[in-house]
């Protein structure tokens, strides 16, 4: 959609990759900010734009809180294309009407290597050459949402490696790379989602979303154009985003990765279940004990934010499923519990991030050998390490798809911690 705005827009936010996330926590800030269009692309999937744009870019959000549910409409989208639709995209960034791009492509889709033309930073490449080409003098602001440690200098570096080089050159003077934390738990929908908006909105929704009532996004605050007054949603801006990443990522994504491993293996399928169950417990309190150490902020307020997590965590009406967060654990690991192990000084130093571990190459095992899908980019060579039968050559495969070298001692920890994890 390239069509003329309307006098009172104050602009054009275009969104790549519009999942359950994206439409819980960016999409309703964007909303609510008022006065900006937004047009959105899909990510792995066309589905999601013939379902919105069939409902005329509405769709319902359940805010599904341990008493009852909140139910609304969020009204932002003006209209989704497919990702594969690169010419709509390269127009919209051409646009000076277009003024900042946000992104929730999960942390595959910033790796090394994806550089095909219908990836994410190859396509925003192509656009900003367009928008060079056109003359368009007003910096635009590329913002990524995931779940990623200076997820806008990864963003950066990836559009960088996709442009030319005449882009390049342009880059600095036009461009504004933006980090955040983003930070809402988002399930993926019940069955009887979409009869909930109905009865409560009245809106025949195919694609309802389901979330929880916390939600907070912590903005790097140098935009040198225009962008959504998201303050007004509540947004935080700062000067200083690192520790608000390092605090989410370490121990609300560490623990969430945690109990999605560790609780299948031990026979649950929720978060409130896993949280509930005494021993995988026991490993996320260790997990916290472990990486709040690496975390340069006051105790009383990592103590606020522990009991908050185990508070959401708990709420039973999320039903959030352990396999869903189980998804792409060989991207999710390396940022997540590596780093811990490193800073803590080895693996005999943090028990709680190499139970992590152990529990990922724990339950990829059974999932291999059960025959059952694993939802990963490294899914083939998961299957192949999976399937050998000594432990310390298995786990060594499976750690080497982590760049944990042969020989490591965490290869040695993570298989002596296999056997003590809780099995169903």
């Amino acid at each position: 959609m390239t069509g003329t705005a309307a006098p009172t827009d104050e602009g054009r936010l275009v969104h790549l990759g519009i999942g359950n996330f994206a439409r819980a926590h960016t999409l309703v800030a964007t909303d609510r900010a008022g006065g900006w269009s937004v047009v959105a692309f899909t990510g792995r999937s066309a589905a999601m734009a013939d379902a919105l744009n069939a409902q005329g870019g509405k769709y319902g959000l359940i805010v599904r809180g341990a008493e009852g549910d909140e139910v609304g409409i969020v009204d932002v989208i003006d209209a989704v294309h497919p990702a594969d639709d690169v010419d709509a995209l390269v127009a919209l960034l051409a646009d000076p009407f277009t003024a900042v791009v946000t992104l929730t492509i999960t942390e595959k889709g910033y790796a090394a290597g994806n550089d095909s033309a219908t990836s994410a930073p190859a396509r925003i490449a192509l656009g900003l050459r367009a928008r060079r080409e056109a003359g368009v003098e007003e910096p635009i602001a590329l913002v990524s949402c995931d779940n990623l440690t200076g997820n806008g200098e990864v963003l950066r570096k990836a559009v960088l490696e996709a442009a030319d080089a005449e882009t390049r050159d342009w880059f600095d003077a036009h461009v504004d790379v933006i980090s955040t934390m983003v930070d809402r738990i988002t399930p993926s929908a019940d069955a009887g989602a979409s009869e909930v908006v109905r009865e409560r909105t009245g809106l025949d929704d195919q694609v309802p979303v389901v979330t929880e009532p916390f939600t907070e996004w912590v903005v790097e605050d140098r935009f040198r154009g225009r962008r959504p007054a998201w303050e007004k949603a509540g947004v935080q801006f700062t000067d200083d985003i690192e520790l608000h990443e390092l605090r989410k990522l370490r121990l609300l994504n560490g623990a969430h990765t945690l109990m999605a491993y560790a609780g299948q293996v031990a026979g649950v399928e929720r978060v409130d279940e896993a949280i509930g169950h005494r021993e995988v417990r026991a490993l996320v309190e260790q997990l916290w004990s472990e990486a709040r150490s690496t975390l340069d902020l006051p105790a009383d307020q990592l103590d606020a934010y522990t009991t908050a997590l185990e508070e959401r965590f708990r709420n039973p009406r999320l039903a959030d499923q352990l396999v869903r967060i189980a998804a792409d654990g060989s991207v999710k690991l390396p940022v997540r519990a590596l780093p811990v192990i490193a800073e803590r000084g080895g693996p005999e130093n943090a028990p709680g991030e190499v139970a992590a571990v152990a529990a990922w190459t724990a339950w990829v095992t059974d999932r291999v050998r059960a025959g059952e899908e694993i939802k990963d980019p490294r899914a083939d060579g998961i299957a192949a390490a999976a399937a050998i039968e000594d432990a310390t050559e298995r786990v060594t495969g499976l750690l080497a798809l982590l760049d944990v070298p042969a020989g490591d001692a965490l290869i040695g920890a993570v298989v002596a911690e296999e056997s003590r994890l809780p099995r169903a």
